[in-house]
């Protein structure tokens, strides 16, 4: 990802330059020509390692399939997982999505309470606010980085604020510095949602140690796979010891840092423990993970200067003091103007055509989606039935203009691990192929 020190902004007016020099009059494989990539892409990168497995087998063949008390590798990995993200502690999870519930509960997200989220999220970054009755207030983007926008986010802090999650989308990490002083100055609780990028840094610091709380999803696709899991990790030891209590009975007794409560080795009726054998295949990845983010970092970079040059496609940038990590996604902005006006859509099934492994951004904004809108959970239990009250469910706003714009412009391409360089290249010269070819072509239908 490339750097950018400019604040976000947004082209209103199409432009009528062509989508790069040198217009190509090679007819488009979807239209009968033959495809750019004469490489097939094939990834090479496994989530799953032969090593991997022989862990879980040591285990199965022992009849274990549990630790519940943690230790073992559980706490080794925890261990590793807090080293990797500077922090004092770490606590494994059985997904990315019960790290943030539990992070929200931890620093006492309650029925009343309003946490500031991205609106261009997965919808698990906002959903476990409504499970301790607060309300997702929604914020716009920075558009070269796709992360939150501190300016944005500060205007919409209330006398009802508690707290910010901030999301590092697609392993690019956030303004933390500003963020982080925004948190202080208005003496709020920071939650920062790193699923996509273990191993990112800002300013030199690891994503997940800037904020009170670093939540990290080990879902299947992530960088470090445990199939289904997840982990927080914190410096606080008492924010430690609420997210223990909350969901990890059997190591309330034993391993809480702050010793926060008696509850002999209870808990508060969640069970967020993760499966052994999800914490073993999760231990590979967080072995491999600098392997995996040096080569993710250079096939984005491949990509992004083989596109250089080329007004359709834009890579979405960083800013200059950090380093992505995890990558879950190559990004790219289309600008359909330098394409012919061609629907996002039929651009990507152009690419495809082409051999090119990318898709339309599936990535909705949250402040349109039903959940967030018209779900009513009033007669719901627990802390759902403080939503009886439409009023309290927050309405979508219409000032995201950055959020609503980009969205319609992201399509996103595999993120190429172990793969040639000239596999990433061919990707590249597809994709300027299609948008040269489109800015050509009057007729969809016809490709003429």
């Amino acid at each position: 990802m490339t750097t950018s020190t400019t604040t976000a902004t947004v082209e209103t007016q199409p432009s009528t330059a062509s989508a790069g020099s040198g217009l190509t009059t090679e007819r488009l494989a979807i239209y009968g020509g033959p495809a750019a990539m004469t490489r097939k892409y094939r990834e090479r990168w496994r989530k799953i390692r032969t090593w991997d497995m022989l862990q879980i087998l040591w285990y199965a063949i022992r009849d274990v399939n549990t630790l519940p008390t943690g230790g073992g590798p559980i706490g080794r990995f925890e261990q590793r997982f807090a080293q990797l993200a500077g922090t004092k502690y770490a606590l494994s999870m059985n997904s990315g999505t019960a790290a943030l519930h539990s992070a929200y509960m931890s620093v006492g997200i309650g029925p009343g309470d309003e946490v500031l989220v991205p609106s261009y999220t997965f919808f698990a970054s906002a959903a476990p606010i409504f499970q301790c009755g607060g309300t997702p207030v929604f914020c716009d983007i920075d558009s070269h980085t796709l992360t939150i926008d501190p300016d944005d986010l500060e205007a919409r802090i209330t006398t009802r604020t508690k707290a910010i999650c901030v999301v590092h989308i697609w392993g690019n990490p956030a303004r933390m510095d500003r963020i982080a002083e925004i948190a202080r100055k208005h003496n709020l609780a920071l939650i920062e949602d790193c699923s996509h990028g273990p191993g990112a840094t800002f300013q030199d610091r690891p994503v997940g140690s800037w904020g009170d709380i670093g939540c990290f999803s080990l879902q299947g696709t992530k960088a470090i796979s445990g199939g289904e899991a997840g982990i927080a990790v914190t410096s606080n030891p008492t924010l430690y010891d609420h997210m223990l209590a909350l969901g990890h009975f059997n190591r309330t007794a034993t391993d809480q840092q702050n010793r926060t409560f008696d509850i002999e080795n209870l808990s508060l009726g969640l069970k967020y423990r993760p499966h052994l054998f999800a914490i073993l295949m999760a231990a590979g990845g967080l072995r491999r993970l600098p392997e995996l983010n040096r080569l993710r970092r250079k096939n984005y970079e491949i990509l992004s200067t083989e596109l250089a040059g080329c007004p359709a496609l834009e890579p979405i940038e960083s800013y200059p003091d950090s380093i992505p990590g995890g990558i879950l996604a190559f990004v790219l902005k289309y600008r359909a103007e330098h394409a012919g006006n061609w629907p996002r859509g039929a651009f990507v099934k152009a690419a495809v055509a082409e051999g090119v492994p990318v898709s339309v951004d599936y990535y909705r904004p949250l402040h349109r989606r039903a959940l967030f809108n018209l779900a009513s959970f009033g007669n719901y239990g627990g802390a759902l039935r403080s939503y009886s009250d439409r009023q309290q469910q927050p309405a979508a706003p219409d000032d995201l203009t950055t959020t609503e714009e980009v969205c319609q412009q992201l399509v996103t391409v595999t993120p190429m691990t172990k793969v040639s360089p000239d596999l990433v290249r061919q990707c590249a010269q597809a994709l300027r192929k299609v948008a040269n070819g489109a800015a050509q072509i009057k007729d969809l239908r016809t490709g003429r």
